[in-house]
């Protein structure tokens, strides 16, 4: 038998309305519905008007720059030829990009960080296995002196309880 996947309720990021996801969403349905309209027209003025820049785009759409910075950073553009104006800032250093969040030195730079970041926690958590092991080890005993005295606990109880 599956299990269906609990659902969270969560503010809308636009509206702040409350809703029920069974995922990562931070829109609304409403607002969701409302965002792909936005985008539509973007990408459609877009792929009438070749070598637009963002500017331009937002001010004939009356769409915000952040809103379609948004969309680019999330891949709206990937499938429509951008012409050399359509840039927005690397979210790291500012640098003027096409896709994504990151310029292609700032990802790389990050890739690198995250590696060596890896390979130092690794050789930490080698190194202090044995004590994590016999932390382990000391919270299992707890535990089970805790269950062991609910149980107990319990037992007196419904005899004191039980009608004789």
């Amino acid at each position: 038998m599956a299990v269906a996947p609990k659902k969270k309720i969560r503010n809308c990021i636009q509206c702040g309305k409350v809703f029920l996801t069974q995922e990562r969403e931070e829109l609304c349905a409403e607002c969701k519905a409302k965002f792909y309209e936005l985008e539509k027209i973007v990408v459609d003025y877009v792929k009438e008007n070749p070598g637009v820049s963002m500017t331009e785009v937002s001010e004939a759409t009356g769409v915000s720059k952040k809103l379609i910075q948004r969309m680019a950073r999330e891949g709206v553009f990937a499938d429509v030829p951008m012409g050399e104006n359509f840039t927005f800032p690397c979210a790291s250093c500012g640098k003027p990009i096409k896709t994504g969040t990151y310029c292609t030195s700032c990802l790389t730079r990050l890739r690198q960080e995250t590696k060596r970041a890896a390979e130092r926690m690794k050789i930490r958590f080698s190194d202090d296995m044995p004590i994590i092991e016999k932390l382990d080890a000391m919270a299992q005993r707890d535990f089970d002196k805790q269950q062991r005295d609910r149980r107990t606990f319990s037992n007196a109880m419904s005899k004191l309880i039980r009608p004789r």
